[in-house]
C-alpha cells in the first residue's frame, strides 16, 4: 500500500507529457509502464492510440489507475507487478517506460534485467529518474539510511549515465541520456530545485 501518490503525481503530469513525448511512440505499439502509479503516463500513451499495460506493486494505485481509465472510456489494463519479476513472456512489449517508479525497487540488477527481458529486440526502454545532484537525491541521501532495506543501492544511481550503462549494457545496442534540472519543475517550486535524468535506450537482445 502506497500513500497517496496519486495526489503528488498530478504535479508531474506536464513533465509526464513531455517525457512520453521524447519517446515518439507510434499509434498501435504495445507499451509498458513499470511503476505506473495512477496512470498519469500510461494515460496519455493510450489516448495516442498505443495499447498500454500499467504496472504497480501499490494495489491502491492500480485501482486508482484503473479508476482513471474507466472514467474516461479508455482501454488501458492496469495490474499488480513486481519491477523484478514481471508477468509477462519475453519479448511481450515494443516499449518499456518507467517514470520515477522502477528506480525505487531494492534490487536494480533485477529490475534491468526485467526491462530487457520484456522488451522486444529493438525496442526502447526509457526510464526519467532522480539523479543524486539533485534536491530530491539530497533528501534521499539523507534519509535512506533511516528508510532504505539494508545494502540497497540508492535510487539515484539510475540517474547516472554510467551505472545505468553498467546495468543495461549488456543488451542494448545504443543509450541516450539527458539530464535536466526542469524535470518535475512543477514540483520544484515547492520542493526547490529537483534535478532529473532521462535515458532511452535501444534494445539489442537478440
Amino acid at each position: 500500500m502506497a500513500g497517496d501518490y496519486d495526489r503528488f503525481s498530478r504535479y508531474m503530469e506536464q513533465d509526464a507529457r513531455v517525457f512520453y513525448e521524447r519517446l515518439d511512440v507510434p499509434a498501435g505499439c504495445e507499451l509498458l509502464d513499470v511503476g505506473c502509479g495512477s496512470g498519469q503516463l500510461a494515460l496519455l500513451a493510450v489516448r495516442n492510440g498505443v495499447r498500454v499495460t500499467g504496472v504497480d506493486i501499490a494495489p491502491n494505485l492500480v485501482q486508482r489507475a484503473q479508476a482513471r481509465a474507466k472514467a474516461e472510456g479508455l482501454n488501458a489494463r492496469f495490474m499488480e507487478g513486481d519491477a523484478e519479476a514481471l508477468p509477462f513472456d519475453e519479448a511481450s512489449f515494443d516499449v518499456v517506460t518507467s517514470l520515477v517508479g522502477a528506480m525505487f525497487a531494492p534490487r536494480p540488477e533485477l529490475v534491468a534485467s526485467e526491462l530487457l527481458r520484456v522488451c522486444n529486440p529493438g525496442g526502447k526502454i526509457a526510464m526519467a529518474n532522480w539523479m543524486p545532484q539533485g534536491f530530491v537525491g539530497q533528501i534521499f541521501k539523507a534519509i535512506s539510511k533511516f528508510i532504505a532495506p539494508s545494502g540497497m543501492p540508492a535510487p539515484v544511481l539510475w540517474g547516472e549515465e554510467a551505472v545505468v550503462q553498467e546495468r543495461l549494457g549488456y543488451g542494448i545496442s545504443d543509450l541516450t541520456m539527458a539530464r535536466s534540472f526542469r524535470l518535475m519543475e512543477n514540483v520544484a517550486k515547492v520542493a526547490g530545485r529537483t534535478g532529473g535524468a532521462v535515458f532511452i535506450a535501444k534494445s539489442g537482445r537478440r
